[in-house]
């Protein structure tokens, strides 16, 4: 009897349980279960249980089983389960297309994704992913995406790992999916009588009470339990009389190691041989692999790979062998001698290499047997860290933290492998650890080029964690040394123009953006040009110049589209589109979003995402599409959360939070700020106008008033020399005034007012600006005929809510001169706009206005006032479902919408919740029922 293969006992419950999940995938719906235990407590029993159940009902079923070896070999023990499932979900031409993208992890994720959500949708599937403990960490990129995204398509994810004490990406993965919702199955010891059933099931027999006592020793785990039972009766000293089971007198095993080693004692010494190199591989392997490092011809293993066979303690995987359990591995590994493997790592790092084996899993070996100074391991692990970077940055740096163990610092590479390091830990959030590395360095002495290359990769890094402080003097000391080279020069300046925007510092980003531009073009470093064009276009924008703005970061885009490469990675368009909304070209700009959002994904730029979604939202709330706005916001702070982006946060909970107060959401409003502050308190940078306007709004929603203006002071008290809040949202400056009036604030007030019409007095085409100005003189002098000139400007502008809020002050001004049929007229028009809109709050407020004087509209609430039925589903979420129940993926749906998959994916469960069903079938069920009946 296979060594793995013995009864499941005591697991009733949990069958149950994944049983109604598999069930749920039938029907349609999706999961995720994640079954956690000690080594051998029967994980890998259950889901193969499982898995008999899925294959059985007719579902597909592709099993991962990732090993040690596998954290450094990003995806691979996915792509192969995948590619082995029946039918496989991944051909031949999938794999060949991803394998050519294999540099690009988004794109590479998205597309994996894609596919199994398209097969899935046809058949269902059941996606095991045992072992999870040794997964890597793209793939745990993989289930931070894949598993809510599919949420609502036929993919049940079941995973299996033990208890992790220490932080890695795919525990933190686990971890999070298990905060979002999926179910915990802990598996217990067995319980006394369990134990007495799995023995007698194993032995056949009636356990007496001295098997009982040997049972003990197993502490309830099964797979223990099975050992000793096994060796037992293979000695002798289990012996059944009257079909009772009872030990016979004899020395008895005292450790589990101890069963094992019984187990594999009468084993020929060709198999041990084979067991002992076999767990030094430490993955399935090949017998030429096997008789390559045991130093014999692989027909002389063939043998002793039936022998260990037959004995289930390896099991055959196709073309290779592998240990029935990982727990035999480790107990075979354990039991070999220190010397003797590092002696067997030493070959198969040598072995492998000639089989071609990737240098990820050569380096691996090579750590475990190099010693200080082997510049050959040295060499394999940077070319190990080069190959994977691009997919498994985290990785790559702690091969490279290994390598330096093995580098003497005045070894000429240390200092190079040194920046790499820095640049990588940082790259992936682990600060603490990079700037130590580095500022050990740099003690060092280094030479201009090495230094600058490490403060380089810091403050790359910094500046996306959103510390930009840490930049500014990052860079201040790296530009202050003699000699660095222009190329590293033109980066620094462009970086520190970013960064020092976000410390309200925009003399000096214009000084430095300038610089950024001429070094680097002077260097041959477009991409530094392009990312210094765009710091130009803000400083632009933030003076009120928005011609210019539109200017400097047109021509970053059009640099970086003939340089192409980094410069295109750089994404100038992020900054052309904010211009060009800033003007109200809002069609221009969409268009521009579009467009460089998918450039973003082909790049595989994953920086610029969260950033394409909050700009988005920016552009919709500005429209007045609310609905839109909020998707754009909700899916860029989830792409936030799944990359880890902390910087690109804040924003996006201050738009959140402006959206939640449109929708009288007071409590969600207050609960986007205080996260948002948890960032800032932690660190994260972000400009006065990211958090600080949002922040103002809710205070005056609560009735705090006084705390609004303390928040609001820095940006009067910038005015009219830092324009930005004004020129990215016009209707700020009306209720800038309108808020310093009724603080009393007069002196605030004129400001506001003076340097609203300076922004628009600056740029007389952009009519949003000429009605903000007017309609803050019309607050500020009580000016009713201001007030209308205001309404009329902004008749020919985008921005509808602006507008709208123009009307109700005229409004009240006709109340307040008496003309109340022309007040009337006014808030009715405001009434339908707020409508549209869906904006509950200032909807509300409108008839309140409209009650005071003696008009009782039978107008109904906004739409989204109905919460569930196909009647609250917004116009961008039926336009989703009708595409999805159609069978399109989520990723065809964003493209026929001209969407981010992340924003469809938002809509989605939108409208999931409102209609009441959790799977895409009982989605295209629902509408194809109203939308017959419509017909």
């Amino acid at each position: 009897m296979p060594l793995t293969g013995g009864p499941l006992v005591g697991r009733d419950k949990w069958l149950g349980e994944l049983g109604t999940a598999l069930t749920a995938t039938v029907t349609g719906n999706g999961g995720c279960v994640v079954v956690e235990g000690p080594a051998g407590i029967g994980k890998s029993r259950l889901l193969a249980v499982v898995a008999e159940e899925a294959t059985r009902r007719g579902l597909p079923v592709a099993v991962a089983r990732p090993t040690e070896l596998d954290r450094i070999a990003p995806l691979s023990a996915l792509l192969r389960a995948l590619r082995a499932a029946s039918p496989p979900v991944l051909d031949d031409a999938t794999i060949a297309e991803l394998a050519r993208q294999e540099g690009n992890r988004f794109w590479l994720l998205d597309r994996l994704g894609e596919t199994i959500e398209e097969f899935a949708a046809e058949r269902g599937l059941v996606m095991i992913l045992d072992d999870t403990q040794w997964a890597d960490e793209l793939t745990a990129l993989a289930l931070r995406t894949f598993v809510p995204t599919m949420r609502n398509s036929p993919v049940l994810w079941l995973m299996a790992r033990r208890p992790q004490s220490t932080k890695s990406p795919v525990r933190d993965a686990v971890d999070w999916l298990l905060s979002e919702g999926a179910t915990h199955i802990r598996l217990e010891p067995l319980s006394e009588q369990d134990v007495a059933t799995f023995c007698g099931q194993v032995l056949g027999a009636v356990p007496g009470s001295t098997v009982l006592s040997l049972a003990e020793r197993s502490g309830g785990n099964p797979f223990l339990l099975e050992q000793l039972l096994t060796t037992m009766v293979a000695d002798g000293r289990v012996v059944v009389e009257d079909d009772t089971a009872t030990v016979v007198a004899g020395d008895l095993p005292t450790m589990f190691l101890n069963a094992v080693e019984h187990r594999l004692r009468d084993l020929s010494p060709g198999a041990r041989r084979l067991l002992d190199v076999a767990s030094v591989i430490g993955r399935p392997f090949t017998l030429h692999e096997a008789a390559g490092l045991a130093g014999i011809p692989a027909v002389q293993l063939l043998a002793a790979a039936d022998v260990a066979a037959k004995a289930g303690i390896l099991v055959d995987s196709g073309t290779e062998l592998e240990f029935g359990h990982d727990i035999l591995r480790e107990a075979v590994y354990q039991a070999l001698s220190g010397p003797v493997r590092h002696v067997l790592h030493r070959e198969a790092a040598f072995v492998l290499q000639s089989e071609g084996r990737p240098a990820t899993e050569v380096a691996e070996h090579l750590v475990r047997s190099a010693r200080r100074g082997d510049q050959r391991a040295v060499s394999v692990l940077r070319e190990a860290a080069n190959t994977i970077a691009p997919r498994a940055p985290d990785t790559a740096a702690d091969l490279l933290l290994r390598a330096l163990d093995l580098i003497d610092e005045d070894d000429p590479q240390h200092a190079r492998v040194v920046a790499d390091a820095v640049r990588l830990l940082a790259s992936v959030g682990r600060l603490g650890e990079a700037r130590e590395l580095g500022d050990a360095a740099l003690r060092h002495g280094l030479d201009a080029e090495t230094e600058a290359a490490i403060l380089l990769g810091l403050a790359e890094a910094l500046k996306h964690a959103g510390e930009d402080a840490a930049v500014v003097e990052s860079t201040s000391r790296a530009l202050a040394r003699p000699g660095v080279p222009d190329a590293a020069r033109a980066h620094l300046l462009a970086i520190r123009a970013h960064a020092l925007l976000y410390v309200d510092d925009h003399d000096a980003a214009e000084r430095a953006s300038v610089q950024s531009i001429s070094v680097g073009t002077a260097a041959g470093e477009p991409a530094a040009a392009v990312f210094g064009l765009a710091a130009r276009s803000v400083v632009a924008r933030t003076q009120g110049r928005l011609a210019d703005a539109v200017q400097f970061a047109r021509e970053g885009v059009q640099l970086a589209d003939t340089a192409g490469g980094e410069a295109r990675g750089r994404h100038p368009s992020l900054w052309l589109a904010r211009a060009l909304v800033a003007t109200d070209r809002f069609t221009e700009a969409d268009a521009m979003f579009e467009l460089g959002e998918r450039e973003a994904g082909q790049l595989g730029t994953a920086w610029s995402q969260p950033l394409w979604h909050f700009y988005r939202a920016e552009l919709r709330l500005a429209a007045g599409r609310l609905d839109e706005a909020e998707a754009e916001a909700e899916a860029g702070l989830s792409v936030t959360e799944r990359l880890s982006a902390r910087a690109l946060a804040v924003p996006l909970f201050g738009i959140a939070a402006e959206l939640a107060l449109r929708r009288d959401d007071l409590p969600t409003a207050n609960a986007q700020i205080g996260r948002a502050r948890e960032l800032l308190n932690n660190g994260v940078g972000a400009m006065t106008e990211d958090l600080g306007w949002a922040v103002a709004l809710v205070h005056e929603a609560g009735r705090d008033l006084k705390s609004a203006l303390e928040v609001l002071g820095p940006i009067y008290e910038a005015l009219p020399h830092r324009l930005l809040l004004i020129s990215q949202e016009p209707w700020a400056g009306p209720q800038l005034v309108r808020l310093a009036l009724a603080g009393g604030l007069d002196e605030w007030a004129r400001a506001a007012a003076a340097a609203t019409r300076r922004l628009a007095d600056a740029n007389p085409r952009v009519a949003s600006l000429g009605g903000a100005a007017a309609h803050a003189e019309g607050l500020l002098r009580a000016d009713r005929s201001a007030l209308h000139r205001a309404v009329a400007a902004y008749r020919s502008s985008p921005r509808v809510l602006a507008r709208a809020s123009a009307m109700e002050d005229a409004a009240r001004a006709e109340k307040t001169h008496g003309r109340r049929t022309e007040a009337v007229a006014l808030l009715d028009e405001v009434l339908e706009v707020y409508g549209r809109c869906e904006a509950l709050r200032d909807h509300a407020r409108v008839r309140r206005e409209l009650r005071a004087l003696g008009v009782r509209r039978r107008t109904m609430a906004p739409p989204a006032a109905a919460t569930t039925g196909w009647t609250s589903l917004t116009e961008a979420e039926l336009r989703v479902v009708r595409l999805v129940a159609q069978g399109m993926s989520n990723r065809a749906t964003a493209a026929r919408l001209f969407l981010s998959p992340h924003t469809v994916d938002t809509h989605l469960r939108h409208a999931f919740a409102k209609l009441g069903v959790s799977s895409r079938v009982e989605l295209t069920r629902r509408v194809l029922e109203h939308e017959g009946t419509s017909s």
